[in-house]
């Protein structure tokens, strides 16, 4: 409990308005004697001290503040909502004194009344509300009929119903609750409104409504209506339709999707791409294709949109559509693109023919695309077409693509052409196709003999295998790149042999290998004494680099007790990278070993050491 209340209430006359929010504040501890003068620095000029008062009152509480906060709903609009704000935040214990306002003169005071009780619901006895669906006042009737809804009174369906009947406003809130309420026996009557009612947003209303309903008793009214509503409408018709639940012997349907697909905004079309899958209504498969090639992949959006045509595609039995289009003139080269792809990731057989020729054409992506599809095909027959593509296209990435659906293919005919690429292949991402390539088609020929291949072959195996015999191996190569390329390897394969080479290498000389040895006990997840001693290391990098595997490897306290250590280090990133860690790790702990080093001496290292100490 605060204490000198009195004193503090003299402080919200204070000129000063931060003293008067101060003290505003502070009386969020106080009791019942602060009530009184809170409410009335609700109307100070200040609105930091509005607000201060505001939080406050709700944070004493009880039916007391309830009963006084009361009377400032017949105030002006801001008091007005800043009660709403408080009685609703008090919660249940306002309740009681909610009730006598319900037979109020006010219209407003008995609406107020109402929205309280839907927003609170706690507490709420609703066969209180119920008569209010017959108040005078248009507004009253509409509040009961929401907060009915709110309270999940299913003993208020009846005169819910009923309110159908009423004017606009009542109907749709009779509606939302219906809704609300899943009333299924309400179908009928919310049927009914799409033929007698002259209000178009009646009508959308109540389409939304039998949709929220789910029930099949609304298919026939909603399936009757389609033809003579409007475009808006049909969406909304469709988007019900499908939240009770498409079947095939909707087919009728098709048209309707279809135009909702071509005309509609992209939420419209997401609705009807939802119904056209259920569907399996294969008409719709060119406009779905030439909508994905009209899509600009730069987009951010497109992608998102790209994967949920894709996705309605795939889930249809779509294959003989795409085959002709495959050969349509009419189709953007993006949309063939698109084809072309889910042909291969439905492992279309009857698509190789069509594949092998777009092996040669013009565009690159169609042949980057066709060569992807073809090793997910995986067809031995494409093998000559696509060794033919490794070896001559002019383009890298087609190349890489078509070597990668070898390797899927796993063809033993390929390995020799590929062995004869791997000795002239100039760059390194192709190299690194190849080499998984031989590897998926026998991994021991080609590993057989690793003295033999270049440098940077032998860096590509060394990023590639698992195996921890030519790991071992390669991490004794001459060259040091491979050799640095191994050990990386030796802590992605990290079991007991490669972790005692890594801790070996903690000695050699050169810090580069220190390094990759530190990096490799990370990616080993081996927290250990030996990590710990690396924090130590001569090189201010080798440093820098355990801090980060420490954090990657050890438990949160350990990591914490370890890295903590590094805040007074000489080389400044280390200590940047130190409170990186930290701040990552976080928790309690995280911030007590920064907030130690909140003077540090450098003034950058202090900048960084507050802004990690402000996020945790």
């Amino acid at each position: 409990m605060v204490k000198n209340i009195k004193k503090l209430i003299q402080r919200l006359s204070d000129k000063d308005p931060s003293v008067r929010r101060r003290a505003a504040e502070d009386l969020s501890e106080g009791d019942e004697r602060a009530i009184f003068p809170l409410i009335k620095a609700l109307s100070d000029e200040n609105a930091g001290v509005q607000d201060a008062s505001m939080r406050s009152l709700i944070a004493i509480g009880g039916e007391v503040a309830g009963y006084m906060v009361l009377p400032l709903l017949r105030e002006n609009s801001y008091l007005r909502n800043t009660a709403l704000i408080i009685l609703t935040a008090l919660g249940e214990i306002v309740i009681p004194l909610l009730y006598p306002l319900l037979e109020d003169k006010d219209d407003d005071m008995r609406k107020f009344a109402i929205d309280l009780m839907g927003d609170i619901k706690k507490g709420v006895e609703p066969s209180k509300i119920v008569p209010l669906i017959k108040d005078p006042n248009a507004n009253v009737r509409a509040a009961a009929a929401k907060s009915l809804g709110l309270l999940g009174y299913r003993e208020a369906i009846p005169e819910l119903i009923e309110a159908l009947k009423d004017e606009e406003w009542v109907c749709f809130s009779a509606l939302d609750a219906l809704g609300e309420l899943k009333a299924e026996e309400a179908v009928r009557d919310i049927a009914s409104l799409l033929s007698v009612s002259s209000e178009a947003a009646v009508c959308f209303a109540a389409i939304e409504t039998l949709g929220k309903l789910g029930s099949d008793k609304a298919v026939d009214a909603l399936i009757a209506y389609l033809p003579k509503a409007s475009v808006d409408e049909g969406s909304a018709v469709i988007k019900s339709l499908i939240q009770i639940g498409i079947t095939p012997e909707m087919a009728d349907l098709s048209g309707h999707l279809i135009k909702v697909l071509k005309e509609g905004d992209w939420e419209e079309k997401e609705i009807a791409l939802k119904g056209i899958a259920s569907l399996n209504c294969k008409e719709a498969v060119p406009l779905i294709v030439d909508i994905a090639g009209s899509l600009d992949p730069s987009l951010p959006e497109s992608e998102e949109r790209i994967a949920l045509l894709r996705d309605s595609i795939s889930s249809m039995d779509s294959e003989e559509e795409m085959l002709k289009l495959l050969e349509s003139p009419g189709i953007k080269y993006r949309g063939k693109s698109f084809a072309i792809e889910i042909l291969g990731a439905t492992r279309s057989k009857k698509a190789v023919s069509k594949l092998v020729d777009y092996l040669n054409d013009m565009r690159r992506d169609l042949r980057r695309a066709s060569a992807e599809a073809l090793g997910e095909i995986a067809e031995p027959e494409s093998t000559e077409h696509l060794l033919e593509v490794s070896i001559k296209d002019v383009d890298a990435h087609v190349r890489r693509s078509a070597i990668e659906a070898l390797g899927n293919i796993q063809a033993e005919d390929a390995f020799k052409p590929l062995m004869d690429l791997l000795e002239v292949e100039k760059y390194y991402d192709v190299i690194e196709r190849i080499v998984e390539a031989l590897i998926k088609i026998d991994a021991e020929s080609f590993l057989s003999d690793i003295s033999k291949y270049r440098d940077n072959v032998r860096d590509v195996i060394a990023k590639t295998v698992f195996d921890v015999d030519m790991l071992l191996t390669l991490a004794d190569d001459l060259n040091k790149r491979v050799k640095i390329a191994a050990i990386y390897g030796l802590g992605r394969v990290g079991t007991d042999r490669a972790v005692s080479r890594l801790i070996w290498f903690l000695g050699d000389s050169d810090p580069d290998i220190r390094k990759a040895a530190v990096v490799g006990l990370g990616e080993a997840r081996y927290c250990s004494p030996e990590l710990f001693n690396a924090l130590h290391d001569d090189d201010p990098w080798v440093r820098f680099y355990t801090i980060k595997a420490v954090a990657f490897s050890c438990d949160r306290e350990k990591a914490i007790e370890m890295i903590s250590t590094m805040l007074n280090d000489e080389f400044i990133p280390v200590v940047m990278s130190a409170i990186d860690a930290i701040k990552e790790i976080g928790g309690s702990a995280a911030y007590e070993a920064l907030a130690v080093h909140e003077e540090h001496p450098n003034p950058d290292v202090r900048d960084k050491i507050k802004e990690a100490l402000s996020s945790l």
